[in-house]
């Protein structure tokens, strides 16, 4: 009896409709954060993964006004959801095989993404849109009743594809992680083909035993992230050396030493504290303020060997302030600040603070927060420093391209006096390198920049890099790379990020 009811309220066009339109968003977004430690976020991840839901639906909405024409409705419905129910489990244990398998594929990454969205999601957005023409079907009594059936159901598809939109980016990912979310869909969907057919029991066995050999096999397929929220999958891998690394996504973002914060793994690290050092000494005071939180590496180094200077950190993912507490021993008794919340609409914030220092730090990779890159958000950067304050960024490009550094010289020119460049050598060179930029106000004094005096333990140990590392270039080495690459500051209103490192991405891996 209560089978047979929830079998009469689900076959419904609407609510089937809607139910399915809703979980295809939210297998779509959730693919898309399963896909990212793997091969990155950017525009072309998920320019592929929707180009795939595209195509698949293409098709699916085809198929499935031949499959209303020839057979069962209900029966057809049934075999729909379950079927998508079974597919979308079967991700949890394949997106881990093939997406370490594609890191050993000599191929474009481009082409990896295709393939791998094309091969997740073409079924999933087959089977679901085939839902809709065959639900119209079913519905349909009359020729009179076409446009109204119509309608309700297009109204059906938009406001459940929308439910899907929120749960899945506002809640489902960052209270239960990609993996849990996948296996609660797909016996959802599982349910609703069973309970289509109930009635008559007209299910087939083996459909029910596979989709609970699937599900009970789930329970131990190993989790990649250690945490998920809505921005990263992140991981901590502890090293022999008594390092840790911590991953954003597929990206190694910081190696970090708690209790050796001199040893800094990167080399614009290094940049950074010999910026610091040439300013300010230890017993100093002066406060730093960190756009992007990452392993804490440079909050951590400031803190330790300048102890009256104050650090705040401006990280967007409370996941990744907890991480650096949970894993990575950061104190939660710390006297390094954190806001969790973006950047511009930190600065945004009308305050009497000043930093003598600012660090941008929070492009992931190819993803970059083209927000954070305008001329009109260094403006705001700009006023909340001291007048003698310099903001230091780092960024990557490849020489054989250099549009996006280009651009960011010229955009941090329209906003202080002074730009510098460091690329870690004596050179611009040809391949994808790490950039530094300083912008101020006040110059830098060429002579004193590779003099300057480290607090006690805050020197790098390596004397001899360090002073390879951090040469600023010259002037006429700037001004000839900028000579050969023509664009032009970034606004608010021309912002192609994405454009400017296509061929980088291109490139990678």
């Amino acid at each position: 009896m209560i089978l047979s009811r929830i079998s009469g309220w689900l076959a419904r066009g609407p609510i089937l409709v809607g139910i399915a339109s809703a979980s295809l968003m939210i297998i779509e977004l959730v693919f898309a954060r399963m896909l990212a430690p793997y091969l990155g976020v950017s525009v072309f991840t998920w320019t592929a993964v929707i180009g795939s839901v595209l195509v698949g639906m293409s098709v699916g909405s085809y198929a499935g006004g031949v499959i209303a024409d020839r057979t069962s409705h209900r029966l057809a419905l049934a075999k729909m959801f379950a079927l998508t129910g079974v597919a979308t489990l079967v991700l949890n244990y394949t997106v881990p095989i093939l997406g370490n398998a594609m890191g050993s594929w000599n191929v474009p990454l481009t082409m990896k993404v295709i393939v791998f969205s094309l091969y997740a999601m073409l079924p999933m957005s087959f089977l679901l849109s085939c839902v809709q023409p065959v639900a119209m079907k079913m519905d349909l009594e009359t020729l009179a009743q076409t446009g109204r059936r119509w309608g309700s159901l297009g109204a059906a598809n938009a406001i459940g594809s929308l439910i899907g939109t929120l749960l899945a980016g506002v809640v489902l990912i960052g209270v239960f992680g990609t993996k849990p979310v996948l296996s609660v869909i797909s016996a959802l969907l599982f349910a609703i083909g069973f309970c289509l057919v109930a009635p008559s029991w007209l299910w087939p066995k083996r459909y029910a035993a596979l989709a609970a050999v699937l599900l009970v096999g789930d329970l131990f397929v190993p989790r990649l992230c250690q945490m998920e929220t809505q921005y990263f999958c992140i991981r901590v891998e502890a090293q022999a050396d008594g390092a840790y690394v911590l991953k954003l996504d597929h990206l190694v973002h910081s190696y970090v030493r708690p209790e050796e914060p001199s040893k800094l793994g990167y080399k614009y690290e290094q940049v950074y504290a010999n910026l610091v050092a040439s300013r300010h000494g230890a017993g100093e005071t002066f406060s730093n303020l960190f756009i992007g939180g990452g392993g804490y590496a440079m909050p951590r180094y400031l803190d330790r060997f300048y102890p009256s200077s104050t650090n705040v950190v401006i990280e967007i993912d409370p996941g990744v302030t907890e991480a650096n507490h949970a894993l990575l021993q950061l104190p939660r008794d710390t006297k390094i600040q954190t806001v969790n919340m973006d950047a511009r609409a930190y600065l945004r914030q009308d305050t009497e603070h000043r930093f003598s220092f600012a660090f941008g730090d929070a492009f992931n990779d190819f993803s970059v927060p083209y927000h954070l890159t305008t001329v009109e958000f260094h403006e705001r950067v700009k006023a909340h420093l001291t007048p003698d304050g310099v903001y230091a960024m780092n960024i990557i490009d490849d020489a054989r391209y250099g549009q996006f550094l280009a651009a960011m010289v010229r955009t941090l020119r329209s906003v202080w006096t002074h730009v510098y460049v460091s690329s870690l050598s004596d050179e611009i060179r040809g391949g994808r390198n790490t950039y530094v930029l300083l912008a101020t106000d006040v110059p830098i004094d060429r002579d004193a920049w590779g003099r300057v005096t480290f607090p006690d333990g805050a020197a790098p140990e390596d004397g001899e890099d360090h002073a390879h590392a951090i040469q600023l270039l010259s002037d006429e080495q700037v001004e000839t790379f900028l000579a050969g690459h023509d664009s032009p500051a970034l606004t608010d209103n021309f912002v192609p990020t994405d454009r400017y490192l296509a061929p980088i991405f291109m490139d990678a891996y």
